[in-house]
């Protein structure tokens, strides 16, 4: 069965007005955006019943219009304007509420937004499949966990570590986790992303995940140095950040593709592939809201 359809069903009947573009993006990329839905859709509705995709649906809608609200006080404000961090935290990270929903946006837009699909392909074909046999990965602030058990699913060889702040953002991963099969594989944790060491005790790692960190920063460096410090001289990093692209909790504001990429460089880290790809601008606005991948190793 076909384990893409019921999500798009699900917009068809709580995100109307979205369910047109998410579908004219899933049918374009069909191969590439199954491979996400496909798994997905089963370990959701094992884990939490067929009422799953229109949750996901509505999680979907509201991040949506959050994002087009942001863009436009964007536009007039010049500036991100985030919540200070403690509302962030209470407000976002540690709101089971606000954070549930936000978690099955954040991974369909991978799926459904023409900005994100050559992430998906990055992430898969450049990072995953390019990985050294019985590689050891991490990923910083995994989340919902979905590119954590991706990366399990396509390599039965891979050792999978995942850690985010938030705790129903763990919740979810390991309700996901438990169902998925890759139990013995994948684990995750509540932790800081920036106080995680190399498995070793540095470069440990052969694959770092990072994917959508760095604008939540107050400064993204340190998020580099640690990067470069943790993964191994044969080791690969998938990077992905925001340019240009306001929410709520978007701290760091990034204006151009070399930004990341220069800090990148100063940790000790080379780009061998990138792809950036814009999302819709406000007609006539200062701001292109974008969204960039790349592919890191050590120099």
């Amino acid at each position: 069965m076909n384990r893409a359809e019921p999500f798009l069903e699900a917009l068809d009947r709580k995100a109307r007005m979205l369910a047109p573009a998410a579908r004219a993006t899933y049918e374009a990329n069909k191969d590439l955006c199954s491979w996400l839905l496909d798994p997905l859709g089963r370990w959701a509705e094992a884990a939490y019943g067929e009422k799953v995709f229109d949750e996901a649906a509505r999680g979907y809608a509201s991040y949506c219009l959050g994002v087009a609200q942001a863009q436009r006080i964007y536009e007039r404000a010049g500036r991100y304007t985030p919540e200070a961090m403690p509302e962030i935290m209470s407000g976002v990270y540690e709101d089971e509420g606000y954070m549930v929903p936000y978690m099955w946006a954040a991974i369909l837009i991978y799926a459904f937004w023409p900005s994100m699909v050559n992430h998906l392909a990055l992430f898969r074909n450049n990072f995953l499949r390019r990985l050294p046999s019985d590689a050891s990965v991490l990923e910083l602030a995994c989340g919902h966990g979905v590119l954590s058990l991706l990366a399990a699913e396509e390599r039965p060889d891979l050792q999978v570590e995942g850690v985010d702040i938030s705790l129903p953002a763990i919740a979810v991963a390991d309700r996901l986790l438990k169902v998925s099969g890759h139990s013995g594989r994948v684990k995750f944790a509540t932790r800081d992303a920036l106080q995680t060491n190399g498995s070793d005790g540095g470069g440990g790692y052969h694959g770092i995940i990072s994917a959508m960190l760095a604008e939540h920063l107050p400064e993204p460096k340190p998020l580099f140095s640690a990067m470069g410090r943790m993964v191994s001289k044969d080791g690969l990093v998938y990077f992905s950040t925001a340019i240009e692209s306001a929410q709520r909790d978007h701290v760091y504001e990034y204006n151009q593709e070399s930004q990341p990429l220069q800090m990148a460089e100063v940790a000790g880290l080379r780009a061998i592939w990138l792809v950036s790809d814009a999302g819709h601008a406000s007609a006539g606005g200062r701001f292109l809201p974008r969204a960039t991948a790349m592919i890191f190793q050590r120099r």
